[in-house]
């Protein structure tokens, strides 16, 4: 017993006192410390995965960091992302039907705004919401002129989308919720799945990612801190999870498919007519 705590003590000092003041040098890491940890300010510094720090030597730490097999699995979720939206694109284009996307805590989207770059401004509409202001303005400044519109709203209030719709006008038939499921507890995940099905066009298409495992999750609960003050720790979930929430609330055409680090699921399903 006595070595188990000799040894835990060592541990928690190595990466208190010793990894942590190391990765503070490093954009990523200094962030992901100071409370961004789950901020899409820092999700967007994966996507760029240009190394940056307060001199060479943290330069060369966020570039150690910015390859790990979880960062490398973040850059990866949103291609496989892109490459199914740009489908379904395609298929409107084909069908003369605007796009119209939702991205739920979208972050600053960047994904989106590239994706934007391909069409014409009268083919897609795009809305993202999320809760961090901070997010949103650089959001903002990164889609310029483009056909994307950021507003500042808390999925968490109940039947937040069905008011947002009464109030816009506007229904999607695609929705998009990357970075949120992994954060949250069963009943607050089942409840956004009602509320998409609700908000959605029929047969409209979801996709939505979350996470069955993490090969970084220690070092993230024991350095990362989240927007809410708390420890990075994510809820992990098997795919046949989802298959039984998403089935039982009338989605159909369920596929989920999970990354080859074992780490993100991707799920794309439809709202059945």
């Amino acid at each position: 017993m006595q070595i188990k705590t000799i040894l835990k003590k060592i541990d928690d000092f190595w990466y208190e006192h010793v990894l942590k003041n190391i990765f503070f040098l490093s954009k990523l890491g200094r962030t992901s410390i100071e409370g961004e940890a789950d901020s899409g300010i820092n999700f967007d510094h994966m996507y760029q995965n240009v190394p940056e720090g307060r001199n060479i030597l943290g330069a060369f730490i966020d570039r150690v960091l910015l390859n790990l097999p979880s960062v490398k699995a973040t850059r990866h979720r949103k291609e496989i992302i892109t490459k199914i939206l740009q489908n379904e694109v395609a298929n409107n284009l084909i069908l003369r039907r605007k796009t119209r996307i939702l991205d739920i805590a979208s972050g600053p989207a960047r994904y989106l705004v590239e994706l934007l770059s391909g069409y014409n401004q009268d083919q897609i509409e795009i809305l993202c919401i999320d809760k961090d202001r901070k997010s949103l303005s650089f959001g903002k400044i990164l889609a310029r002129n483009k056909p994307i519109r950021y507003t500042k709203a808390d999925v968490l209030k109940s039947a937040h989308l069905k008011r947002l719709a009464n109030k816009i006008s506007w229904l999607p038939n695609i929705i998009l919720i990357s970075g949120l499921f992994e954060y949250k507890d069963d009943s607050f995940v089942k409840h956004i799945l009602s509320e998409v099905h609700s908000f959605i066009e029929n047969d409209g298409l979801f996709i939505f990612t979350s996470q069955v495992d993490n090969p970084s999750k220690k070092l993230m609960s024991k350095i990362c801190t989240t927007s809410e003050g708390k420890r990075w720790e994510l809820v992990y979930r098997k795919p046949e999870i989802f298959r039984r929430w998403l089935l039982g609330m009338g989605f159909r055409n369920i596929i989920v498919s999970v990354d080859k680090w074992g780490m993100y699921e991707f799920c794309t399903c439809r709202k059945h007519k």
